[in-house]
């Protein structure tokens, strides 16, 4: 039996506290160490899961029983942190956006290359079963070749916004895009793959936040002439939800949640309309109206933590990696610059 390794989880706030649980979930790792600025946040999330509480974390990154960080901070201390873990030989976790300016994220990735360890961005919406159903459907081949990509993600904002500092672009580098939106830039990469140029729009319609867009408009091109469509929203009232939907020569499939579904078709030759099919999971549906949303977070958790893992042990670097999450910053921020200056640009 390997034993557990040891996690440090820096920031226990609430993705922290999801993170946490998911840890004393997964047999494979330990909780060892809780860091938050708020001592009583970190001995809250303790005092459940595991672990000393601490408010040091450059301290939590140096322990000998640690081999595993998890960065849920704001996204503004990713960077120090982070690069604190790798220079200790400790491999990493962080959540997205990897860090807020381009800079930040191209420093933790260098960090990374230097390192004899993994640098992961915490992208566990690939972790989802629809989003893991339709990679299956497009690798087997059923839609054919891969030729355009829609996308979509979005929240009504208010509430669901969480923290003030979502909203805060000096924090978070941006709005939507790095919300909610990286998430789905980082699907559509999962799906379409790489992209060269982009042209789109930010925009503040409702909440005319400083330095944060509530809806971020894109157009992706790949240098094959593929093109990728993403629109993320802080004005989606009818409350959060994403889907991606992947066009093929040969059919399409589209992923979506909530609910967690896939609808897909193939096609006999183009033109002719195809024959829909769809996967409900329905053992997930019947445990996420037991357990409640946070449940199907820390199931993703649980994978994603578990494929790093096995990855660490193997001596191979999983995706997402860090520069998956540098990939996704740079396509939203193509978008940003595109928009203030109306042109494509490079991605």
């Amino acid at each position: 039996m390997t034993t557990p390794l040891g996690v440090a989880l820096i920031g226990a706030g609430g993705i922290g506290d999801v993170r946490a649980e998911a840890v004393s979930q997964t047999p494979e790792i330990k909780l060892v160490s809780v860091v938050d600025l708020d001592k009583a946040r970190a001995e809250n999330v303790a005092s459940r899961f595991g672990g000393e509480a601490s408010t040091d974390s450059m301290a939590a990154v140096q322990r000998a029983d640690v081999q595993i960080v998890i960065v849920s901070t704001p996204p503004n201390h990713h960077a120090d942190i982070t690069v604190a873990a790798l220079e200790a030989g400790k491999h990493v976790i962080c959540e997205k956006p990897l860090a807020h300016t381009l800079a930040e994220a191209e420093r933790m990735c260098a960090a990374a290359d230097k390192s004899s360890v993994f640098l992961k961005t915490g992208f566990n919406h690939r972790y989802f079963p629809a989003m893991q159903y339709a990679r299956k459907l497009i690798d087997s081949g059923k839609i054919g070749e891969v030729v355009t990509v829609q996308a979509y993600a979005g929240h009504p904002g208010g509430k669901e916004f969480g923290h003030d500092w979502i909203h805060d672009g000096t924090v978070t580098g941006g709005g939507s895009l790095v919300d909610n939106g990286i998430h789905i830039l980082d699907l559509t990469r999962f799906f379409f793959g790489d992209v060269d140029t982009a042209m789109g729009y930010r925009a503040n319609l409702v909440w005319k936040f400083e330095d944060a867009e509530d809806n971020g408009f894109a157009l992706f091109k790949s240098t094959d002439g593929k093109i990728a469509q993403v629109h993320a929203s802080w004005t989606q009232w009818r409350g959060y939800k994403f889907w991606v939907e992947t066009f093929g020569t040969r059919g399409y499939v589209r992923a979506s949640y909530p609910p967690m579904l896939v609808e897909w078709g193939e096609t006999p030759e183009p033109g002719i309309r195809s024959r829909k099919h769809y996967e409900f999971f329905p053992s997930f549906q019947v445990q996420e109206r037991l357990k409640g949303w946070r449940w199907t977070i820390i199931q993703s958790f649980i994978h994603e933590v578990s494929d790093f893992v096995a990855g660490i042990h193997a001596g191979k670097q999983v995706a997402p990696t860090g520069r998956d999450g540098l990939r996704t910053m740079q396509m939203a921020h193509a978008i940003y610059r595109s928009s203030s200056e109306g042109v494509e640009v490079k991605v």
